[in-house]
């Protein structure tokens, strides 16, 4: 049987400088060397830009290059609003829902975390799997999906990336010749990334808890007084995200644009949700408007972006209208080489579109400085660290474009699907097992892509409510009368089981039957309306399981927010 006809290849964090020096050929220095370097130079187009979103992060990026629903946090540690509480998750051992669309990525959390320790060595290893995977791929006849992760460890650890880059190319080089051989035709290879890597070095470390702390806020996991912040922190970042009482928004605003360190402070306008504020250093202040895809930026006091001659330009091209808006495509075109790419969408879309809990304000650092946990950052001191990514500019946002079978062009994170034909034939992993998640129409109306019938409202429309998605391959056999059992525990981060001396407190559990589910004609996917009555504890942590017919489908954990009701994201 036949290999699939193209690779779509993902890597993790690979900037287009280092990428666009490789196709042009550069001089590094390797040890007391000096070493010519060159690589995808030979059977591929010029490699073309991807601004990212921002924050130009990994999660939030890829889930909008594949059009997938919105994360409920910009990172796996987040805060949740309806359940009014930070939710922590492993970023090594979890999985999101753009990683299981890859038919090939690497899994494991050992390798996964050894990646941080030994980049070069994994990222061979995963190259290796890879191309074993894919030269076994005979039932995937279109678009093969893999991602590489360690590229973007690498830099995190001051790996040297351009070397990773040549291996990478010598591979697909052998991968292609083998593909000739054996299916008498090219592999047409696609490879993309979601952002840069500024490559700033271990960077100083901005104590933004410290400052807050000095103006009177209390740093927590809640809000439930004014002066009570979130601030959701995982790895070394270049940018912070606050969540706070929108009374505070001003000030905050105010003391964050002061702080060393802090480049790009940017809000929503509290009670407005087409308007943004931006920010500098420097006290510099801009507002930003919206209205449906357009934009429209108004300088208040300075320029923050340096936007001006943008402006201009786009007024002396007849872009601007009366209004001063012009559309999302116009500003893209004229700021994607700025150093703030995109930076008006990119800003609007952070606490509209690419997350379901945005921030109450975003804060973009300059680079050389970093937000990090102080057991992170010292911990950190342990390997050495190139840079991270996370900030607005150019060198923290910019990814790659890069094609072996057709020009590309210059892109963003929202749009490069499209110039794609939306990524068909990614893998549907919930045909090969079972699983669950709450589900709601809201948040299937925010999936952008839509690859399977209940992504999308026109065909099947999901009412108001709460709602259980369960998927099984068993329910590819039809009966859907067969109802579906389910069981409701709280759980603790402490052992839920009391002991005194023989005695053993049994945890409580609340089992119910869910009768047939909403009529939508889907294959091995079913869609249950959670019982009106049930009622659960507020801001509880609980364990939902379910069978059917005895056989268990799926286990997950979930919070309930201030009614007791269970929270979706």
């Amino acid at each position: 049987m036949a290999l699939p006809q193209r690779l779509v290849l993902f890597l993790d964090g690979v900037g287009y400088r280092d990428l666009k020096a490789l196709q042009d050929g550069i001089l590094c220095t390797n040890g007391n060397q000096k070493v010519y370097r060159r690589a995808f130079d030979q059977g591929y187009y010029p490699v073309s830009r991807n601004i990212s979103t921002f924050p130009s992060t990994s999660d939030v990026a890829w889930t909008e290059i594949l059009g997938d629903r919105p994360l409920p946090g910009y990172q796996r540690t987040y805060f949740s609003d309806a359940a009014d509480a930070e939710v922590a998750q492993n970023g090594v051992t979890t999985t999101l829902e753009f990683e299981k669309q890859m038919h090939w990525q690497m899994t494991s959390g050992f390798y996964r975390a050894m990646g941080y320790v030994h980049p070069h060595i994994i990222f061979r290893h995963e190259l290796n799997a890879m191309t074993e995977a894919f030269l076994n791929a005979t039932n995937i006849s279109g678009n093969y999906y893999a991602m590489v992760r360690t590229t973007d460890d690498a830099q995190h650890t001051s790996g040297d990336i351009l070397e990773m880059l040549c291996v990478l190319d010598g591979r697909l080089r052998a991968l292609r010749e083998n593909y000739k051989i054996r299916e008498g035709r090219n592999l047409e290879i696609l490879i993309v990334s979601d952002h840069g890597n500024n490559h700033a070095g271990p960077g100083k470390r901005v104590d933004v808890r410290t400052a807050l702390e000095a103006a009177g806020y209390h740093i927590g996991e809640t809000i439930r007084n004014p002066k009570d912040i979130v601030v959701p922190t995982a790895g070394i970042e270049s940018w912070v995200e606050i969540h706070n009482a929108p009374s505070e928004t001003q000030r905050l605003l105010l003391a964050l644009s002061q702080l060393e360190g802090v480049d790009i402070v940017t809000a929503c306008v509290p009670d407005r949700t087409n308007k943004f504020v931006v920010m500098n250093s420097k006290g510099d202040r801009a507002l930003i408007a919206v209205d449906d895809n357009r934009f429209r930026y108004v300088p208040e006091n300075g320029d923050p972006l340096d936007y001006r001659l943008v402006v201009e330009n786009l007024a002396a091209k007849n872009k601007l209208g009366p209004d001063g808006f012009a559309t999302a495509n116009d500003w893209a075109a004229e700021t994607m080489t700025h150093h703030y790419p995109l930076a008006l969408e990119r800003i609007v879309r952070a606490y509209t579109r690419i997350t379901l809990n945005p921030a109450t304000i975003l804060v973009s650092l300059k680079n050389g400085y970093v937000h990090a946990g102080w057991l992170v950052k010292t911990a950190s001191g342990l390997k050495t660290v190139g840079g991270t990514h996370g900030a607005l500019d150019e060198v923290n946002s910019v990814g790659i474009v890069v094609s072996s079978f057709e020009e590309t062009q210059d892109t963003s994170s929202d749009r490069v699907a499209g110039l794609f034909g939306g990524f068909p034939g990614l893998r549907n992993y919930r045909v090969d097992g079972s699983g669950a998640e709450w589900f709601s129409g809201e948040a299937q109306a925010m999936t952008v892509i839509k690859r399977m019938s209940l992504d999308d409202p026109a065909s099947c429309p999901v009412p108001a409510g709460l709602f259980l998605r369960v998927w099984a391959s068993a329910f590819g056999e039809g009966d859907d009368s067969v109802p579906l059992e389910i069981a409701l525990e709280k759980t603790s981060r402490y052992p839920s089981v009391a002991v005194r001396g023989n005695n053993f407190q049994a945890p409580e559990v609340q089992r119910l039957v869910l009768g047939r589910p909403l009529p939508f004609r889907l294959s091995y996917e079913r869609v249950y309306a959670v019982p009106p009555g049930l009622v659960l504890e507020p801001q509880r942590v609980y364990k939902i399981s379910g069978w059917m017919r005895s056989e268990k489908l799926f286990a997950f954990s979930f919070r309930t927010d201030a009614q007791g009701k269970p929270v979706v994201y």
